[in-house]
């Protein structure tokens, strides 16, 4: 499914949309790496699309529709793993979470939320940070987000 199809017509971030991975930044398209299976449809910058009304606040980087079956929409962060920054990536979440309730259709959800570490990762398996990931449902992937049929 694409990002398209899953926000609201009357959405202001329908017009923001790109097709593929062009709404990433540059150096965050080698970041996600896409399969036969498994392709990028179309994104949404997220962060840049709330800056103006959400300011200082914490904002979650991209919003992507993917070709998976089971993950047609997927949202990414791009962000320093450091222990430091797990309650920052969980209130991104729930900032995004608080956005998407409104512009997104009756029924559609964000499948997956991943953050790409943007450097060296420092938290492990079985920490309680980790643990904190996963009670709020955001996988850390590493550097690189690979995209395949049963992510």
């Amino acid at each position: 499914m694409s990002v398209r199809e899953a926000l609201a017509p009357g959405t202001v971030l329908v017009a923001a949309v790109h097709p593929g991975k062009r709404a990433l930044r540059k150096a965050d398209r080698e970041r996600i790496v896409e399969s036969t299976a498994a392709r990028v449809i179309d994104s949404l910058d997220l962060d840049t699309q709330t800056a103006a009304e959400h300011g200082n606040e914490n904002r979650w980087d991209y919003l992507l529709g993917t070709s998976q079956a089971g993950l047609p929409l997927i949202a990414v962060e791009v962000h320093p793993a450091n222990t430091g920054e797990v309650k920052v990536l969980i209130a991104k979440k729930r900032a995004a979470e608080a956005v998407l309730r409104s512009a997104l259709e009756p029924g559609q959800t964000v499948k997956r939320w991943y953050w790409i570490a943007s450097g060296k990762t420092v938290i492990t398996r079985n920490t309680p940070e980790a643990r904190m990931l996963d009670a709020a449902g955001i996988r850390l992937v590493g550097s690189q987000l690979h995209l395949m049929r049963d992510s």
